[in-house]
This record gives structure tokens, C-alpha cells and sequence, in this order.
């Protein structure tokens, strides 16, 4: 019995010594992806355009809007002068013709603006989707370089929640994070005439939450 104990006892002091020696070369990590997400300067010069997109929008909604009240006016109108005792028949027919002319061109009208919203809304939000995953695997890219730079073995993102909506890490040291440093790689790209703070805008993260679109409605 005794002899047969001998090898599984070798092989387990391997196991311990294996393990010993891995958990002594790790070395762990923190970084706050949303944070470097938010203040990346590419969020910035994004998060303007994105407004500028949402201006554009919103003014010919406005446009198309004000076209649809000067319609709905010039029916009302039509609708008074229906009133009118004196007004032979053939008249009234020739009134109801234009005011109902009036009304479809102001139903076209509304569904214009519709259309405009709608697409614009999804075109933007896929827009700002695909801009946000190209971002954070570049920042991903530099994260896990400064981590190998710094003979860090494992890396943790602090700013997502777990699955029960608690942080994904609890507690860390500071001498763990390297989200400045991470944040100074990426600024030494930076553009003179980049912003220099993160402009509140669709494409921020604030929060850690998915950028969503404020849109105008009709």
C-alpha cells in the first residue's frame, strides 16, 4: 500500500510546487475602460460630429414641420369659408377639393418627418455603435500593452458591472491601476486641435452605460 501512495504523493508535491510558482509570477491589474473611453479625444472630435448631425436633422425636421402647420392652416381656412351661406354648391365642391388636397399633402408631410426621425435615429445609432467598438479595441490594444510593459499577467475592467449588477471588481489597490497610464499612451497621439475635454454627446459612455441617441421628436 505504501508503495503504490508514493507516486500520487510525488505527483501532488508537483501539482503544489506548479501552483506555488505560477501564483507567484502573476501579477494583477485594474484599468476603467469607460473612463479612457470617455475621455479619449477621438470621443470628442466623434461626439461633435455626431452633434452636428443631430442639427442638421433636427432643422429639417423643423423645416418640414413648419411646412406641415402653414397646410394645416390653409385647411382650416378652407374648412371657414365652407360656412358660408352664400357659397353656391359648385363653390363648396371646388373648397372641399383643395381642403382635402391640403389634408393629404399635410398627412405626406407628417410622414416625411416620420421617415426622417426613424431613419436618422438608426443611422446614427449604428453609427455610433460601430464607432464605440472600433474605439475600445483600440484602447484595448494600448490597455494590454502597458499592461505586458509592466509585467502585469491579468487584467481586470473596473467600470462594468457583473452579472448580479455589482462592480466587476470590488476592491483594488492603487498601485494597480493603470488607467493613466494607459490615458497618457493614448494622448501622445492626440492632435493639437483635438478637444480637450470630452464633449457630452451620444457617443459617451458616462456611467458605463451604452451611448444612447437623444433624439428630437417630431
Amino acid at each position: 500500500m505504501k508503495s503504490n501512495l508514493k507516486p500520487l504523493i510525488a505527483i501532488l508535491a508537483l501539482a503544489l510546487t506548479a501552483a506555488a510558482g505560477s501564483a507567484q509570477s502573476l501579477k494583477v491589474g485594474v484599468v476603467d475602460m469607460a473612463r479612457l473611453f470617455d475621455a479619449h479625444y477621438k470621443t470628442a472630435e466623434k461626439n461633435l460630429v455626431f452633434q452636428e448631425e443631430q442639427a442638421r436633422v433636427q432643422s429639417e425636421i423643423e423645416r418640414l414641420n413648419g411646412q406641415g402647420l402653414e397646410l394645416q392652416q390653409a385647411a382650416q381656412s378652407l374648412a371657414e369659408q365652407l360656412n358660408n351661406p352664400v357659397l353656391k354648391d359648385e363653390a363648396k365642391a371646388g373648397i372641399e377639393l383643395e381642403a382635402r388636397t391640403k389634408v393629404q399633402e399635410m398627412q405626406q408631410k407628417q410622414q416625411e418627418m416620420n421617415a426622417l426621425v426613424t431613419n436618422s435615429r438608426e443611422s446614427l445609432q449604428q453609427r455610433i455603435m460601430n464607432f464605440r467598438t472600433l474605439l475600445m479595441d483600440e484602447i484595448s490594444q494600448v490597455a494590454q500593452e502597458i499592461a505586458k510593459r509592466q509585467g502585469i499577467t491579468l487584467l481586470f475592467d473596473k467600470s462594468g458591472p457583473s452579472l448580479l449588477g455589482m462592480p466587476a471588481v470590488l476592491f483594488a489597490e492603487d498601485s494597480l491601476e493603470i488607467t493613466d497610464a494607459v490615458l497618457a499612451k493614448i494622448d501622445e497621439n492626440k492632435p493639437a486641435d483635438a478637444p480637450d475635454a470630452p464633449v457630452a454627446g451620444p457617443a459617451s459612455t458616462e456611467g458605463g452605460d451604452t451611448p444612447t441617441v437623444a433624439f428630437p421628436s417630431n
